[in-house]
This record gives C-alpha cells, structure tokens and sequence, in this order.
C-alpha cells in the first residue's frame, strides 16, 4: 500500500535517514506505526485504569507506593 506524505513529513523521514537515526525509510515508517500502537495501547490502558477507579477498585497512593518499594527493595520492609 502506497501513502502520500506531507512534504514537511516526507522532508523529516529524509533527515532520519540521512543523519543515520535509521537506515532506510521503511524502517523509519515502521517505527513511527509502532509509536502510533503504543501510545494507542497506553491510551487503552489509562481509561482501563480510570474506569476501575470509577468502580471504587483503586487504592490509595501511599499504599500502591508502599507496596512498589517493598517489590523493588526500596524498602526496609522488604
């Protein structure tokens, strides 16, 4: 599938290439979709997460912070 480019977007995917940020277009083109995918996913998840504290299914900061340190070792809990 061929898509037309901007010339201002066209002229950024020859300046990736030439300075060597990527080797070819495609490869540039690719990263940009997959950018576009994860922060379509990211998106996802934020209202997913929204959603659930609507639900009253959250909990409080300091507890989710207390539990992080003591998964991570950031803790003298742990």
């Amino acid at each position: 599938m061929t898509t037309e480019l901007s010339p201002d977007k066209d002229r950024l995917l020859e300046k990736l290439v030439a300075d060597g940020r990527f080797p070819n277009r495609q490869q540039a083109l690719d990263r940009a979709v997959d950018l576009l995918r994860e922060e379509a996913e990211t998106v996802e998840d934020l209202r997913e997460g929204l959603a659930s504290i609507d639900r009253g299914e959250g909990i409080r900061l300091a507890d989710a912070e207390r539990e992080l340190r003591i998964k991570f070792g950031f803790s003298k809990d742990a």
